[in-house]
């Protein structure tokens, strides 16, 4: 019996270890449950982080989407003299003196201040981008079909109210720096009849108003809120760029870039860039959340907020110190902010033709 005793009493716990037991178990539990609430929480600051920049991931993503649709039809022709129209004889018996690319679209990038003079001006931040692509916007009812309809495209940032756009329930002015698209549609492209640089003048008078109506639509809408900065860099390739000695933004030092001017002249290349679409293009939008725009508003209620750093986007030598610096300005005034940057090789380019 003592035996049997002794044998069962060797198969028992202590309350001693009975209770380290469980103070070892609690111990566990505890640092479980604190890395599965820094997991979910975690967790849900990355899905916050996306929804509050969704409306900047799209309108991103539509941008560079219809840049690489961007065309010139660009095409040779017979030039006759030096003037303002070289493809034209001053007479029927002159000759023509050589092939000269020609084309009646434009692609233009530059600071937004400098392609749109005029009362909205002050307004406008960093730069903005004018092309045509065949997007297939129409007007015409019955068009719908016709996607590949020429039509005129552009983006540019514009500080104003929510006056036009804001719901009637909601009676509070929203100032904020807003991403606009200009989308003409085809019956509105003005750019055979009027002077390069000249067809997109309208693009900030023509927003979105309180009188819109379904017949009039505005050709000006704004497509994302909270976008400070648009940053276009028109560049050649690494090769075309080794091949040359020098950076791939040799092309648009200033990121201006215009495709019916006489630029970038070489003696192997006499008509430099005109009438060409650059082989590249650098787009970069800075979004900063909801919650940072109200901060804003309340620090700034009756001006504009000067987030860019003075100069700032002005060389394409500096781009990279001058986003360092502008999220330096953005951590300053303790704005949440996130930078979307990508290359949009152009399809229609034929860059192969300066070589």
């Amino acid at each position: 019996m003592k035996a049997k005793h002794d044998q069962q009493w060797r198969h028992g716990f202590t309350l001693i270890e009975v209770s380290l037991s469980m103070v070892i178990l609690s111990i566990i539990l505890l640092i479980s449950v604190q890395v599965l609430g820094l997991t979910q929480r975690a967790w849900k600051r990355g899905v916050t982080r996306v929804e509050q920049f969704r409306e900047a991931r799209m309108a991103f993503d539509s941008i560079t989407e219809n840049l690489r649709q961007a065309i010139l039809n660009t095409y040779q022709a017979y030039q006759y003299n030096n003037g303002n129209r070289p493809t034209i004889p001053t007479s029927q018996t002159q000759s023509p003196t050589k092939y000269i690319r020609q084309s009646e679209l434009q692609f233009v990038t530059g600071q937004a201040q400098t392609l749109l003079p005029g009362a909205q001006a002050s307004q406008l931040v960093t730069q903005a981008m004018f092309f045509q692509a065949r997007l297939g916007l129409s007007d015409r009812i019955g068009y719908e079909g016709l996607n590949r309809l020429l039509c005129g495209r552009g983006y540019f940032i514009m500080y104003s109210g929510n006056d036009a756009f804001r719901p009637q329930h909601v009676t509070a002015q929203s100032l904020r720096f807003r991403l606009w698209e200009y989308r003409p549609p085809a019956e509105e492209n003005t750019v055979y009849s009027v002077k390069p640089g000249q067809w997109f003048l309208k693009a900030p008078a023509s927003v979105v108003t309180a009188s819109e109506t379904i017949t009039t639509p505005a050709d000006t809408r704004p497509i994302a809120e909270n976008i400070i900065a648009l940053i276009i860099s028109p560049q050649v390739t690494a090769d075309d760029a080794a091949l040359k000695k020098t950076t791939p933004w040799w092309i648009a030092p200033k990121y201006a870039y215009d495709s019916t001017q006489l630029l970038n002249v070489t003696t192997d290349s006499p008509q430099g860039t005109q009438h060409m679409l650059p082989p590249r293009v650098v787009v970069t939008l800075v979004a900063i959340d909801e919650a940072s725009a109200r901060k804003l508003a309340l620090k700034y209620p009756d001006t504009m907020p000067q987030l860019i750093p003075s100069g700032a986007f002005t060389l394409a030598d500096n781009r990279q110190k001058d986003l360092k610096d502008l999220a330096d300005k953005l951590r300053a005034e303790q704005l949440n902010y996130q930078v979307f940057s990508t290359t949009i090789s152009m399809r229609n380019s034929k860059w192969g033709l300066l070589r």
